[in-house]
C-alpha cells in the first residue's frame, strides 16, 4: 500500500492506475488527507472504484465543447441534411438552456427539468422526444471524452406519441388536384403526376436528369437525391441503400415527361440555357428548383378548389393507396418504394390493406 506521512503530519496516498494504453505511462491519483485511517480508506475506495470502472476523471471540458465534438461527428458520418437538422435543433432548443453548465454536475434532474420546459413552450411530443435524444448523445460525447461516469439522460422517459392518420389522396381527388393546376404552370403537374404514380421522396425527384430516364425499358433510375443547403445544390445517395432502385413506369406517364422536356427546352432557349441528358429533369429556370417550391404549391392549388391539401411526402403515401387499390401485394410496394424490407411496408402501411376478417366469418359457414 502506498500511503506515506508527510513533513507537516499528513498522509499522501499514490495508487496506480494501470497504464496509459496510448502513450504506455503508468497513470496515478495521489491525494493527501489528514489521518492515515482517513487515507487508507480513501486508497481502498479509489482501488475499488478503478477496478468497477467508475473512476472519473479529472478533465474538465465545456459544453459547447462536447457540442461542437458531437456535430464534427455527426458532419462526417451523416449527410448534410441530416447534419443541418441536427445542429439547428441544438441551437435554437438546447444550447439556449445548457450553455454555461457546468457538464459534471448536471443529473437526470436538470435533464427532467429540461423536458418540462419543452412541454410548458407548447412543442409537440415528437419534437421533444427528439431533442432529448440529441441532447443524450451530446452527453455520451462526455462519456467516450472520459468526462462522465454516467449520462444523465439516461434515466428520463420519452413522451408518449400518438400517432398522426396518415393522410393521402385516392385517384379522384388527385384528379381534381390536378385539374385545378393552370396552363402556365404545366411542369407542376407534370411534377405532382410523376410523384403520384411512383411514389419517390422529395429528394431522389429533385435529383432526376434525363439520363435516368430508360424509356425503352419504361424505368426511372433512383440512385440520388437533391438538397440544397446555404445556398448550394448537393448531390447525396438517397435515404437508404435499398432506395437505390429501378421504378417501372406507365406509358402515360412517358408520354407526359417527353411533352414536359419539349417545353422545357423553349424555356431554356429563352434563357440561353443548354438543354441536354444532364439536365435536371423538372428544373423550368436558371437554377434547379428547391424543395420549398413544390412543397408550398400544393396547398395554393387546393386552395383554388374543394380538394384537402395534404403534404408532398403524403403523394407518396397516395401512391402505396392506389397501389392497395389495384391489388398489388406488399413485395411490389416495398421494391418501388425502396423500403428496407417487407415487414417495414407492412408496418407502415398494413393498416391500408382491406380487411380481410369478414371474408374468413364467411368461409367459417362452409364448416357448419
Amino acid at each position: 500500500m502506498s500511503i506515506r506521512k508527510t513533513k507537516d503530519g499528513r498522509y499522501r496516498i499514490d495508487v496506480s492506475l494501470g497504464f496509459d494504453p496510448v502513450t504506455g505511462k503508468r497513470k496515478r491519483k495521489t491525494m493527501t488527507l489528514k489521518t492515515k485511517k482517513h487515507a487508507e480508506e480513501m486508497y481502498h475506495a479509489i482501488k475499488k472504484a478503478h477496478s468497477d470502472g467508475l473512476l472519473t476523471s479529472h478533465k474538465e471540458v465545456s459544453f459547447s465543447t462536447l457540442v461542437s465534438i458531437y456535430l464534427e461527428q455527426c458532419k462526417l458520418h451523416h449527410k448534410p441534411n441530416y447534419y443541418n437538422i441536427e445542429k439547428y435543433t441544438i441551437e435554437k432548443h438546447i444550447i439556449p438552456h445548457f450553455e454555461n453548465c457546468i457538464v459534471k454536475k448536471v443529473t437526470h434532474n436538470e435533464i427532467q427539468d429540461f423536458q418540462k420546459l419543452l412541454v410548458d413552450k407548447g412543442l409537440e411530443n415528437k419534437t421533444i422526444n427528439n431533442t432529448m435524444i440529441i441532447l443524450s448523445k451530446i452527453f455520451d460525447i462526455g462519456i467516450v471524452e472520459d468526462v462522465l461516469i454516467k449520462n444523465p439522460c439516461a434515466k428520463v422517459k420519452n413522451l408518449s406519441v400518438v400517432k398522426k392518420q396518415m393522410k393521402f389522396w385516392t385517384p379522384d381527388q388527385f384528379k381534381e388536384f390536378i385539374s385545378l393546376i393552370e396552363k402556365d404552370e404545366f411542369i407542376f403537374k407534370v411534377f405532382y403526376t410523376t410523384d403520384y404514380l411512383t411514389g419517390m421522396r422529395l429528394g431522389e425527384i429533385l435529383a432526376l436528369q434525363w439520363k435516368d430516364l430508360d424509356k425503352f425499358r419504361r424505368e426511372i433510375n433512383v440512385y440520388k437525391a437533391l438538397t440544397y443547403i446555404n445556398q448550394e445544390y448537393i448531390i447525396t445517395s438517397p435515404k437508404t441503400k435499398n432506395s437505390i432502385r429501378r421504378i417501372s413506369i406507365n406509358s402515360k406517364l412517358i408520354t407526359l415527361l417527353d411533352e414536359w422536356r419539349r417545353h422545357q427546352k423553349e424555356i431554356f432557349d429563352e434563357l440561353g440555357i443548354h438543354q441536354s441528358e444532364e439536365t435536371y429533369m423538372f428544373q423550368y429556370k436558371d437554377r434547379p428548383p428547391t424543395k420549398d417550391i413544390f412543397s408550398r404549391k400544393i396547398k395554393q392549388i387546393c386552395q383554388r378548389g374543394n380538394v384537402d391539401p395534404i403534404r408532398f411526402h403524403d403523394l407518396r403515401h397516395s401512391h402505396v393507396a392506389l397501389l392497395i387499390h389495384q391489388g398489388e401485394d406488399y413485395l411490389v410496394i416495398k421494391e418501388r418504394l425502396g423500403h428496407s424490407s417487407v415487414s417495414f411496408t407492412m408496418n407502415t402501411y398494413g393498416h391500408l390493406f382491406p380487411n380481410k376478417q369478414k371474408e374468413t366469418a364467411d368461409r367459417l359457414d362452409e364448416l357448419l
